[in-house]
């Protein structure tokens, strides 16, 4: 029993060990990835799509967008700050939109407190779509904002309906990035509310906002006789 139980350990004792795999150390960092800080995320335009300050996209034509619009981002209106300019709730991140094309009076300007508060009667708390075409030169999101209500099929462009009240001008020198269908429509509109006297066009000479904002422009103009309609 002894000789059998030596004869097993020595069968034990001949078996190879594992070997531990060779110690390597790590590959060391390209040159150019040491130090480096992080990249930085992009600047986005709060819908998903990043944009550069001053760039804007191509926009879809007016009967392309309409079947669309319900797949567009959607955000919250959370502050309406004056009658062009709002800040929304975009997937939890707050996002200062700017709209698109059109210019309103300003806070303490004739009319302004007027169409801010029409902004606030068509979108104040609602959800709304997003139909983004870039970031201005302050980095504000510009977009055309559509807002459906409750008895109305349709989605109704903000933007549009703030020149068809006469709460703003057309900015016809920044809507380039238009189709000439949708620059066109807002031509007409702005053309309509100044012919019916709507809204601010109840003043006899309104001055526009791009006037109002640059003072020694504004007395040029005056001087001049002249002024212009779209900034």
């Amino acid at each position: 029993m002894l000789k059998l139980v030596r004869l097993i350990f020595r069968a034990l004792s001949r078996v190879p060990k594992p070997r531990r795999p060779p110690f390597t150390n790590p590959a060391p960092a390209r040159k150019s990835e040491r130090g480096r800080p992080p990249t930085p995320a992009p600047k986005s335009a709060g819908d998903g799509f990043f944009f550069k300050h001053g760039v804007k996209r191509n926009a879809l034509s007016r009967a392309e967008i309409q079947p669309l619009i319900g797949g567009l981002p959607e955000a919250k209106v959370l502050n309406v700050l004056d009658g062009d300019t709002v800040i929304v709730d975009r997937a939890l991140r707050e996002v200062k939109i700017r709209l698109d094309s059109i210019d309103c009076p300003e806070d303490g300007q004739e009319w302004g407190d007027i169409a801010k508060y029409g902004l606030i009667k068509l979108i104040g708390g609602r959800t709304v779509k997003l139909e983004v075409h870039g970031l201005d030169s302050h980095g504000r999101t510009l977009a055309t904002i559509y807002v459906r209500h409750a008895n109305k099929a349709e989605w109704t462009s903000v933007n549009e309906r703030m020149v068809m009240l006469g709460h703003a001008w057309v900015m016809r020198r920044f809507y380039d990035h238009l189709p000439p269908d949708r620059q066109a429509r807002l031509n007409r509109l702005g053309a309509w509310a100044k012919s019916k006297k709507v809204g601010l066009w109840k003043s006899e000479n309104p001055t526009p906002p791009w006037l109002w904002r640059n003072p020694h422009l504004n007395q040029r103009v005056q001087s001049s006789g002249g002024q212009t309609l779209s900034e």
